[in-house]
């Protein structure tokens, strides 16, 4: 090959270089931001939200900052962990997104539409931080579908946001009712329906009113007092409806000297039991079997009977 057809080809190779960097800078503008590929988030602080504004068709959740650390829930105390879990989703826009449909009939199949979707206003002293609508989550969990309330564009945004943002709305809730060490009780007084009975805490040992205590029992029924949470609330419905005068049970723990340190009654449902502490006005539903480890009947506290000898 002569040198005047290197040159060519060299020149002819040039020339291809020249207009694929072309067509790759046509390509580069071609996926910024206003054309609608990718859905871009703002960074959101932790620190500047005040409120949180969840709508949906069937319910609105308003969550409130209190203070620097606790939030409300519609009024109620909040879940610390799921606040945090959002919180930290608003923070986190290294995930990415990309555009999966760009036509509102996609939306029901999404869950961005009116029926489905929830609603998300972040607000921070009286601006709104961020807005928009989040829907499924998608088939690998690796993030969910959202768009912007003005858009049909819809997106698949990686990370947690989505999932946060569509929790049901007693997820927002604090589930705790109470949490007793059992180190600190001294006595504990238990009545179910008509039947009722009293531990006390006498030197290294448990005395039970109606017989034999045995130790190993009688500890496993304090554990249930470690951390008491809730399967559920009553609605201001059913709260209405709760009859806790008087009780189906009710148990009260004391100090040592006598002071009380938690009291809760409960009032039977169809499926399981309301409760309510003497101290607070809000009504939580517990499953059955948690109620009987809450007022355990007095037979479960005594020695189990000697095996019998084989003949």
């Amino acid at each position: 090959m002569s040198a005047k057809q290197l040159l060519r080809l060299g020149l002819v190779f040039l020339g291809l270089m020249l207009l694929w960097g072309v067509a790759a800078i046509g390509r580069h503008r071609g996926s910024a931001p206003d054309t609608g590929d990718r859905l871009r988030l703002p960074f959101v602080a932790r620190s500047t939200v005040d409120t949180v504004v969840l709508a949906r068709a069937a319910d609105t959740v308003v969550l409130a900052r209190r203070d620097s650390t606790t939030w409300t829930a519609n009024g109620f105390p909040a879940s610390a962990p799921t606040i945090n879990d959002l919180l930290g989703a608003l923070e986190d826009t290294t995930g990415g997104s990309e555009l999966v449909a760009e036509r509102r009939a996609s939306h029901a199949e999404l869950g961005v539409d009116s029926a489905g979707g929830t609603r998300m206003r972040v607000k921070g002293r009286g601006k709104t931080l961020l807005e928009l609508i989040a829907g499924h989550r998608s088939a690998d969990f690796s993030g969910g579908y959202a768009r912007l309330p003005d858009q049909e564009r819809t997106y698949l945004v990686h990370g947690r946001l989505v999932e946060t943002a569509t929790h049901p709305a007693e997820d927002w809730r604090e589930h705790r009712i109470a949490e007793v060490q059992g180190d600190s009780v001294g006595s504990i007084e238990v009545s179910r329906g008509p039947k009722r009975y009293t531990l006390r805490h006498t030197g290294t040992r448990w005395t039970l009113s109606t017989g034999t205590a045995d130790s190993n029992r009688v500890a496993g029924f304090l554990s249930a007092y470690r951390r008491v949470e809730a399967a559920g609330f009553a609605t201001p419905a059913q709260t209405d409806s709760a009859r806790f005068n008087p009780p189906d049970r009710r148990v009260r723990l004391l100090r040592r000297d006598g002071t009380p340190l938690l009291s809760l009654a409960f009032d039977s449902t169809a499926g399981g039991m309301w409760v309510r502490s003497d101290t607070g006005k809000i009504v939580y539903r517990v499953d059955a079997y948690i109620a009987d480890q809450l007022a355990p009947a007095d037979s479960t506290l005594r020695p189990p009977p000697p095996p019998k000898k084989k003949r």
